[in-house]
């Protein structure tokens, strides 16, 4: 029992340092290359763990050749793009001017009633409204309404805004986060110094959170529960 646990956790270990080389694109945005790729380690990591007469290195070393080969030639795509249509597919138009593209509708094996669908998804109910919609590469529909179905801008309508930016976690369950507090500029003895002045401290916050021009939010464990 004890080496079972040994065995997974060191495949466990290699796996989850495997995906981080990988990077986030690949965890995100499957392609064709990085199936192949997840579907063998998926494979291959499961043997050792199932099977205690192999080897654990008969997993690792595999594990490790197929991500080299993954970053090699996801370096090589980079540096020759032409390449790249070799390996990955292109995204397709299905529909162009609020017209539909039939020819990559059917070469991309999508149905009017699956378009139609991620239309109603995004809130458009006539193909009119859109100017273009795009069969990404990662599977995904990318939908661009016409200009006159689009949502109309502050700026277009001549209304006075401020960049707030985005909010960053600065404590999270009682915990400061350290990335968060430099992200906005703060370090941890400020912090301590803005609650007190609150009448507040770390340990009975749930969530506070601090955006690009300082405005606050801040929830504390007993609202959270």
């Amino acid at each position: 029992m004890i080496t079972i646990f040994i065995r997974t956790l060191i495949v466990y270990v290699v796996l989850i340092s495997a995906m981080r080389l990988m990077g986030k694109r690949q965890i995100g945005e499957l392609e064709i290359s990085d199936l192949v790729t997840t579907l063998l380690i998926s494979e291959i990591a499961s043997l050792p763990i199932t099977d205690s007469s192999i080897p654990i290195s008969h997993a690792v070393i595999p594990i490790i050749i197929l991500i080299t080969f993954e970053i090699c030639s996801s370096s090589i795509i980079v540096l020759f793009p032409k390449i790249k249509g070799l390996v990955t597919a292109r995204p397709a138009t299905l529909i162009k001017n609020g017209k539909l593209c039939r020819k990559a509708m059917m070469s991309s094996r999508i149905s009017i009633d699956e378009l139609i669908s991620e239309l109603r998804q995004d809130g458009y109910v006539d193909i009119s409204e859109v100017l273009y919609a795009i069969l990404e590469k990662n599977g995904k529909i990318t939908i661009i309404p016409r200009a006159k179905a689009n949502i109309p801008t502050c700026q277009q309508l001549n209304v006075k805004t401020v960049e707030r930016g985005i909010f960053h976690i600065v404590i999270d369950n009682g915990t400061v986060n350290n990335y968060g507090l430099s992200e906005v500029g703060l370090s941890k003895a400020q912090l301590i110094h803005k609650l007190q002045k609150q009448g507040k401290r770390i340990g009975d916050i749930y969530l506070m959170m601090i955006d690009d021009i300082g405005n606050e939010r801040i929830i504390s464990k007993e609202d959270a529960s």
